[in-house]
């Protein structure tokens, strides 16, 4: 499917993330494949006055469904459904939420590769097994870091590999970090504890060492080393000849365990933008003041106007309006008034990260 000069991105199904990817060039986009994680908030009820009305499951998988078709197309895809592990009452019978899905990715020709882990229930390793018996594509098994440093691992790939009836040769190995710091663990090690190394159809290394927010940043311009991506280099140029190398994943611009923001919180007005080596954080204040604070008291969306002009006359910083969707969108918002939201600044940053980093690896053989 592809080898060590590919990327992985982990998205959340999410707006922001979704329509990054759809944004992206075809030249960029070929030398991707997604894992796309479905989360908790789209099943999530809602408070309508003093009634607390529930979501349809069918309806949202339904959606999903359209979701995945806008931002993946007709291309391959990873689809993890861990924080979705429920069955729902459809058409035909209950089933599990992955088998349905998958049967709408059929419906919609969606070229989805079915996502499990070592500790998922026995009801989603038999949906996997039967959704990679239906679909011939195998199936992308994710590993946590933790996971792979037991002294049972070997044991417990090799049943996870008998429970969903695939082979080595047929499964997308993904090795997962998570928030682990992959520059305190040399990444060679802890793939010298994989058995059977060379057989996998793919093998991938994630991580995030984005923060889980900008809180503890001041207002202003600082800068975040890409430890992820510096670690992965470090592997490429350590490894011999002949060792297998991993592909690269992370998770963008977002934070490497899933939260779901509370409600009614309050960002900072804040541009995350990546450069080769490092993330450029612009920071500003939040958008709404505390109580007792007016719309006088503080600076509101307009500064990222402010901060995308800052940004677009730093040569040696901005990429240029025609680098991607996002750069081209703030370079727009430099230009004029128009302020956007919180979700379509974030698209911007995830859009043009997942440039910058389909780029470099598009890069390395000229280096």
């Amino acid at each position: 499917m592809f080898e060590s000069k590919h990327y992985v991105p982990i998205l959340r199904s999410k707006m922001a993330e979704r329509l990054a990817l759809r944004n992206l060039l075809p030249s960029d986009r070929k030398r991707i494949t997604p894992l796309i994680e479905l989360t908790p908030a789209s099943f999530k009820g809602r408070k309508r006055g003093e009634i607390r009305e529930e979501p349809d499951p069918v309806r949202v998988l339904d959606q999903e469904a359209k979701n995945l078709l806008e931002a993946c197309g007709y291309l391959p895809f990873f689809l993890d459904l861990r924080l979705i592990d429920r069955h729902i009452s459809a058409p035909g019978g209950k089933t599990h939420a992955l088998e349905y899905l998958a049967s709408l990715a059929r419906d919609y020709r969606l070229l989805a590769v079915p996502v499990t882990g070592l500790s998922r229930s026995v009801e989603y390793q038999s949906s996997v097994s039967r959704v990679a018996g239906d679909d011939g594509r195998g199936v992308c098994l994710r590993v946590t870091l933790s996971e792979v440093l037991r002294s049972t691992f070997p044991g417990e790939i090799q049943d996870v590999l008998k429970k969903i009836g695939v082979r080595a040769k047929s499964v997308h190995l993904v090795v997962d970090y998570e928030t682990s710091d992959p520059t305190e663990l040399d990444p060679r090690s802890v793939l010298a504890r994989i058995p059977r190394l060379n057989e996998w159809q793919t093998l991938s290394m994630a991580s995030g060492a984005f923060p889980p927010d900008l809180q503890e940043f001041e207002p202003g311009n600082q800068r975040i080393p890409r430890k992820d991506w510096l670690a992965w280099m470090g592997t490429l140029q350590k490894s011999g000849s002949r060792a297998r190398k991993p592909s690269f994943a992370d998770y963008t611009i977002q934070y490497g365990l899933y939260r779901e923001p509370p409600d009614f919180c309050n960002p900072s007005v804040s541009i995350r933008y990546t450069l080769e080596n490092d993330w450029l954080i612009m920071r500003g204040e939040a958008a709404r003041g505390r109580n007792g604070e007016t719309s006088e008291d503080r600076p509101g969306r307009e500064q990222w106007n402010a901060q995308a002009q800052l940004l677009c006359d730093d040569k040696e910083l901005f990429y240029g309006p025609k680098f991607s969707w996002g750069d081209e969108f703030i370079y727009q918002r430099s230009l004029n008034a128009k302020k956007g939201s919180f979700e379509i600044w974030l698209r911007a940053g995830i859009n043009h990260h997942m440039t910058v980093v389909s780029r470099q690896i598009a890069n390395l053989d000229a280096a």
